[in-house]
């Protein structure tokens, strides 16, 4: 690919049983992500809801197998915990929570494959799986990653590429309102114009990826209307 586009994208919408309220797969080159989305659901526990708005608990965690470092990104460590914390807080900003009081929502993301830009590929993974559970957001969250090769910018950076060691950002966008809701910096970015070019290329990355998921949800639209048109006349 060229340094100023996004690997392939795969994506899918729905399905698995319907054990979950919402459910997607991310993938963004060889790097994979599932999502579950469970509620609006009444709260457990009087503590954990709020009287006018939902709680959001976000859980991001790495697949044993999905990296050579087996112990990458378990379930409870601290990168782990951290990156969860951004999962909920870009979440929080995105999400119609105020029409949901007293519910709450749980979502859990798990990355499969890290072959680049994991916490990316999870948040659009997560994205995906809230549209499909209908719960409603300001915009869609699209999420992509930057990075300097050599003296130059590039976009949705691969495992090899981040090993480099170059500076590198995680900007997550609201991309119809053009609002950001993340931004992540790995590394120290060189002095200069450098920070607004990984920026511009990262939010160009995030237009060229978020095409991709509205024309995945508009697909997965059409099919779940042409399923239930084809039910009513059986």
């Amino acid at each position: 690919r060229r340094v100023n586009e996004p690997r392939g994208i795969q994506c899918c919408v729905g399905g698995h049983g319907r054990e979950a309220d919402g459910y997607a797969v991310f993938e963004l080159g060889s790097t994979k992500a599932v999502a579950y989305v469970y509620g609006p659901m009444e709260a457990k526990q009087r503590s954990q809801s709020l009287h006018d708005r939902a709680t959001l608990s976000c859980t991001l965690s790495t697949a044993t197998f999905a990296t050579v470092a087996r112990n990458f990104g378990r379930k409870g460590d601290r990168q782990s915990q951290e990156r969860s914390m951004w999962l909920q807080q870009t979440f929080e900003s995105a999400i119609l929570l105020e029409q949901y009081p007293r519910s709450q929502i749980r979502l859990f993301v798990q990355i499969l494959q890290a072959e680049g830009s994991p916490v990316a590929v999870a948040i659009n993974a997560a994205t995906l799986a809230l549209a499909d559970a209908g719960i409603p957001m300001r915009d869609l969250v699209v999420a992509c990653t930057a990075g300097m090769l050599g003296r130059k910018p590039a976009m949705d950076l691969s495992r090899e590429e981040e090993q480099a060691g170059g500076a590198e950002i995680l900007l997550a966008s609201l991309t119809g309102a053009k609002r950001v809701s993340l931004l992540e910096v790995e590394s120290k970015v060189p002095e200069g114009n450098a920070f607004t070019q990984l920026y511009e290329m990262a939010l160009q990355g995030c237009h060229a990826i978020a095409e991709q998921m509205r024309t995945c949800l508009l697909e997965h639209a059409s099919e779940g209307f042409s399923l239930r048109k084809s039910r009513r006349k059986a």
